[in-house]
């Protein structure tokens, strides 16, 4: 393929290459030009010519060729797909799919830093992108805003592998930078050559700064500086919210080795979808930060140079001249299971040991305690009582006694929420997370049924559905009677990005309504006929029939989030509907078999006898699915296989040596489990090694 040379007024000096005709210059960088070009069928695409200085170097070309064969086996969402290429001709170029969107540095530069909520989402995307370049044997090794685009269904890297090229040795034998060196890896500064995915998963911690502050964590007046300050200095994290914290300081530690790979960053960081995340930070006074509930957050990476310490609360349940364009690929559509993911390294929470205790005082009960996490207290309701529990040790910070029965009924950024039947009008009762001061009341009797989504509790009962400010009980807005909460208990598995409302018609099917925080309606669709609504995650709808007796379904039904795809799935046998996480549905049989069923691809994973009458929601971390039995014992199964991987009996409670059925589900932080055993005892423990 050639390429013809013609000037311009515009400046584009390019026209043809092979059989693409260029139409503008779109941006320039250390490697060269990237141009918007089009097939002869008029098919758009993204040119990147390399400079020609770089293609006269010995060993070059053959390089690029190399490097160009990988590139075409990258293949993700997140990804640059290769079109063509030329590699021999008097100009080397590559070609990738062009789609219309700024660089993530144009947009900071435009519109200021990205909300925490679109850093996570901006994450997750750019971790699954790191993972399919790492997997094909290629180093991006220039990982900066300017080479990220964001397009309109997620971010898209461009330029992968091609930084790599060049012999690291021109960063001292030519006095060239291989690389951006606000996103540059302390190894690239010291042995460029010896720099490998690690260095990546760095600049991917600068990258996530930098949308979320506008600024970089090693900024300075010249590169040099920034070497140093890279090397030897901690990072400038001033502006990053504090969710962001842990796994920002982990992409950032010095030593590569002591930094999360992709696969692990992508488990952390996309399975906010299933779960909320809590953060707890260990500040350098003592005092406890107070953190927003956002996102996931993985635990901390001390790093050389005194880098931030953190501690993990996960919640079980979410260039000069930049490239204006580039490429888009979607996600290979396979109906084949992955195979078993390795568990990723041991998180652990800093100071953390194994504890079991009883925080009801003398007043224990044959029950469970629900907890859940928030900020850097675990707050847990029941055996007529509401604590906060330190996380590390189980020690009591605080405990609100209550004469009567409590249930967990949701949690804010600032308050947790509790029924109370204390109280004549069974209230439901607010108290701050941090010190267990006592709020406002929020409702009576009537409301049976909350959820929580970040300072608003929502509750349904006879009257409608109702939301309140849990800070000052304040009646935020309201719904008419004839409509309630879609599940009979939303929290804790709801995501708190929608509010899924029903209401029946004449013939005794339900309309669903997804309304948003301030109680306007965006959706609204027939469930299928004859079913009841169970659950949501954050892309699609969960539905059983609602024929069945005892609670059992005979079938599953999946809508996505607009009600326009369906898909179902006929039980073996009739099942309990146990909940959700992403697209899979888990459901128990009363002979206690577990079963876990992919919506999407319609077809059973696996089944599980665990021999238990009753059994929790799931919770799941990372390649794991946990279940808490009535007895208070946790088990453990492989998400993919379902096989069995371990089992934990809590201590031995001679004074309630009984079960409880329902039971709440285990919490988990990071590889730190945390449950609950009638009786009201709460123990915590290794999950990694029981």
């Amino acid at each position: 393929m050639g390429v013809e040379d013609e000037g311009s007024e515009s400046g584009v000096r390019v026209r043809v290459l092979g059989h693409y005709e260029v139409s503008e210059l779109l941006g320039a960088g250390g490697m060269g030009e990237v141009y918007l070009a089009h097939s002869p069928s008029g098919r758009a695409v993204a040119v990147k010519v390399i400079r020609e200085e770089l293609a006269e170097r010995p060993g070059f070309r053959e390089r690029f060729a190399r490097e160009v064969a990988a590139a075409r086996q990258v293949s993700g969402a997140f990804t640059a797909p290769v079109l063509d290429a030329d590699t021999t001709g008097p100009v080397p170029w590559m070609a990738t799919q062009y789609v219309p969107g700024p660089s993530l540095a144009a947009r900071v530069a435009a519109s200021g830093p990205l909300t925490a909520d679109a850093v996570w989402q901006l994450g997750s995307g750019l971790a699954e992108a790191l993972r399919d370049i790492h997997r094909v044997g290629l180093v991006h090794r220039d990982f900066k805003p300017g080479n990220i685009l964001l397009a309109e269904d997620g971010p898209r890297v461009i330029d992968f592998g091609i930084s790599r090229i060049p012999d690291a040795t021109a960063l001292t034998q030519a006095g060239e930078l291989m690389g951006t060196p606000p996103f540059m890896a302390p190894e690239q500064f010291q042995s460029g050559r010896d720099a490998g995915p690690a260095a990546d998963v760095f600049a991917l911690g600068a990258v996530l700064v930098h949308a979320a502050t506008a600024h970089g964590p090693f900024d300075a007046d010249s590169p040099y500086a920034v070497a140093w300050k890279v090397v030897h200095e901690d990072p400038d994290l001033t502006g990053l919210p504090a969710s962001l914290l842990p796994v920002v300081t982990a992409c950032l530690a010095k030593d590569p080795a002591g930094r999360p790979d992709a696969d692990a960053l992508l488990t952390l960081l996309s399975s906010r979808r299933e779960r909320r995340a809590r953060v707890a930070l260990a500040a350098v006074a003592t005092r406890r930060l107070r953190v927003r509930r956002t996102a996931l957050a993985a635990g901390a990476v001390v790093a050389a140079g005194a880098l931030v310490a953190a501690a993990v609360v996960w919640w079980p349940y979410s260039d000069s001249k930049s490239p204006r364009g580039s490429l888009s690929q979607s996600a290979p559509n396979s109906a084949s299971p992955r195979p078993s993911l390795q568990s990723p390294a041991p998180i652990r929470l800093a100071g953390w040991q194994p504890w079991a205790v009883k925080p009801a005082g003398d007043r224990p009960e044959n029950d469970a305690p629900a907890c859940v996490s928030q900020s850097s207290v675990l707050l847990c309701a029941g055996q007529g009582s509401v604590s906060g529990l330190d996380p590390l040790t189980g020690k009591t910070l605080w405990r609100q006694p209550l004469s009567g029965s409590v249930q967990m009924m949701g949690v804010t950024d600032t308050h947790v929420v509790v029924s109370d039947n204390t109280r004549h009008d069974n209230a439901l009762r607010t108290f701050a997370v941090d010190s267990g001061k006592p709020g406002k009341q929020l409702g009576a009797a009537s409301e049976n049924s909350c959820m929580a989504i970040k300072e608003m509790v929502v509750c349904s009962g006879g009257a409608g559905v109702d939301a309140w400010d849990p800070a000052d009980g304040k009646r935020l807005w309201d719904m008419e009677k004839e409509w309630s909460l879609g599940a009979e208990r939303q929290f804790p598995a709801a995501p708190d990005t929608a509010i899924h409302m029903v209401r029946y018609d004449g013939a005794g099917n339900q309309e669903v309504a997804q309304v948003d925080s301030a109680g306007t309606i965006h959706r609204r669709y027939k469930a299928p006929e004859g079913t009841r609504f169970v659950t949501a995650d954050p892309d699609g709808a969960f539905y059983v029939d609602s024929t069945g007796t005892n609670n059992l379904t005979s079938r599953v039904f999946r809508l996505d989030n607009r009600g326009e795809a369906t898909q179902s799935i006929r039980l073996g046998e009739p099942a309990t509907f146990l909940g959700a996480a992403g697209s899979t549905a888990y459901t128990i049989t009363r002979d206690g078999v577990v079963s876990a069923y992919e919506m999407r691809e319609q077809r059973l994973l696996w089944s599980y006898p665990t021999l238990a009458t009753s059994v929790s929601p799931p919770t799941v971390q990372g390649n794991r699915v946990h279940l808490s039995t009535a007895d208070g014992k946790v088990i453990a199964l492989d998400r993919l296989s379902g096989s069995f991987l371990w089992h934990k009996k809590p201590p031995p409670d001679p004074q309630f040596p009984g079960s409880r059925p329902n039971p709440p589900p285990p919490l988990t932080l990071g590889d730190i489990i945390i449950a609950s055993a009638p009786g009201g005892q709460i123990y915590s423990f290794d999950g990694s090694a029981p």
